[in-house]
């Protein structure tokens, strides 16, 4: 691990774990997420269908210069691609029901792209594929609009 490497994390560290008092908030956690993103690195976000998962990944587009209103969750897609620099793929895996689905859109060649950052919904379901170095974010409902967003080793 590079002295940058972990200085990085530090610096992440310091993000999580925080609670979110409405949507707002929660973008602007994903633009100060997003200006601590490298390319090559997969970000993995897991919750409960409305914690606040796309809401964090328009956050992240927003602080890479992507109009937070061209970020949908790619449900039905599976990938959404941006022009940022570096550019970003949002990936919303809830649909695959199988491995060989993985296969079909490409995700390992995705996740080992060391050019882009690869923002990835419902990961559990490609849990043996990301990377051990993944940056795993957890999103809880914490009742009303809060939100609670922690880092997961």
């Amino acid at each position: 691990m590079t002295h940058s490497h972990s200085a990085r994390m530090d610096t992440l560290d310091s993000l999580f774990p925080t609670t979110t008092a409405c949507e707002a908030d929660t973008l602007d956690l994903g633009e100060r997420l997003a200006v601590l993103l490298q390319p090559g690195d997969v970000v993995a976000l897991t919750g409960d269908l409305g914690a606040g998962k796309t809401h964090l990944a328009k956050g992240i587009a927003r602080g890479l210069g992507v109009a937070p209103d061209e970020v949908t969750s790619p449900t039905f897609t599976l990938v959404q691609e941006y022009a940022t620099d570096p550019p970003l793929r949002h990936l919303d895996l809830y649909r695959i029901e199988r491995d060989d689905e993985l296969d079909g859109i490409g995700l390992d060649e995705m996740l080992a792209d060391p050019e882009a950052i690869t923002l990835i919904e419902w990961p559990e379901r490609a849990a043996g594929r990301l990377p051990p170095e993944a940056i795993r974010v957890h999103l809880s409902h914490e009742g009303g609009d809060q939100r609670r967003i922690g880092r997961l080793p």
